[in-house]
């Protein structure tokens, strides 16, 4: 779990950083943030939990991670704490407020490091000049980092990273993400059909309702157990030839040539390639026939652990 700041201990009196976003998948801009944060002093990321911030800026929201992924992305990244600010707590605090009663009395900041694109403030009516100005108020540092632009020149955003996720342009959303889109979550029972009658286990993972789901579809994957990233494939999608289609969506991941049990097992599945949409087949044998398939176009795609970035 994420800390929350009513939470929050006094800080030991070093040089406290506070990097501000919502880090929606941590991605290179997000990283850019953390980096000069990490560079001035004790990181402490403030952010929101995903669950309690069902709209950005007026508009629907599917996350890409969950806050435990999210807290696991910022810790690799150099953070040192990661405090989750409960929105509907804060949401009507307008900007002075918010630097005076958060950044000031509660975190003790001495900087605060922030994106050009950085909202904050009821209706997120402030931004970068705003925090400078606020800064300087209350006596803490501002520093307000650049975006980062694709090869295209566009800069780089959650919701474009969202927009590729969906459409199955995978490899393109794991280079604007900094690290391969990973799944995860606790493996769950299934219907028990894919390892009895088709010969082929998987271990099924169910995303959150408000988690942003890759494009339904095959993925060359791998799984990591006990430190070690097994080749799989993973399914995302409705199991229309099981189900009809008449299901919510969930992974399905198969992993090649690695047998046992994983129930209840918080598993992490990376997508590395799209291989091809989900479809209805005309039997379970036809099924079994395509898996096959795309388990040798898979080994083929990506042969070794050293395809992960």
């Amino acid at each position: 779990m994420l800390q929350e700041l009513h939470d929050v201990p006094n800080p030991a009196r070093n040089r406290i950083v506070a990097a501000l976003g919502v880090f929606d998948g941590v991605h290179l801009g997000h990283r850019q943030v953390l980096t000069r944060a990490v560079s001035l002093g004790a990181c402490h990321v403030v952010t929101f939990a995903a669950d309690s911030m069902p709209k950005k800026q007026g508009r629907p929201v599917h996350y890409i991670y969950h806050d435990e992924q999210k807290r696991r992305l910022l810790t690799t990244c150099g953070a040192d704490a990661v405090f989750a600010l409960p929105f509907g707590e804060i949401q009507e605090l307008d900007g002075d407020s918010y630097c005076k009663q958060i950044l000031k009395e509660l975190l003790s900041v001495d900087t605060v490091v922030a994106g050009t694109d950085f909202r904050f403030g009821r209706k997120a009516s402030c931004g970068a000049e705003d925090l400078q100005r606020f800064g300087k108020k209350y006596g803490f540092d501002t520093v307000i980092v650049p975006q980062v632009k694709d090869e295209n020149g566009l800069p780089v955003s959650s919701s474009h990273i969202r927009f590729l996720l969906e459409s199955g342009q995978i490899t393109a959303a794991n280079m604007l993400l900094g690290a391969d889109y990973q799944i995860l979550a606790h493996v769950t029972g299934g219907l028990h059909i894919a390892g009895p009658e088709l010969g082929f286990p998987t271990a099924n993972q169910v995303f959150e309702p408000w988690q942003c789901i890759p494009r339904l579809g095959v993925y060359a994957s791998f799984a990591e157990i006990n430190d070690i990233w097994v080749p799989a494939i993973t399914n995302i999608g409705v199991r229309p030839t099981v189900t009809g289609g008449d299901a919510e969506p969930l992974a399905e991941t198969h992993l090649i040539g690695w047998n046992g049990d994983l129930s209840g097992t918080l598993l992490p599945v990376t997508l590395c390639k799209y291989i091809r949409a989900e479809q209805r087949f005309p039997s379970l044998d036809a099924l079994s026939v395509q898996i096959q398939r795309d388990i040798h176009a898979r080994m083929r795609l990506l042969p070794a652990e050293g395809n992960l970035s």
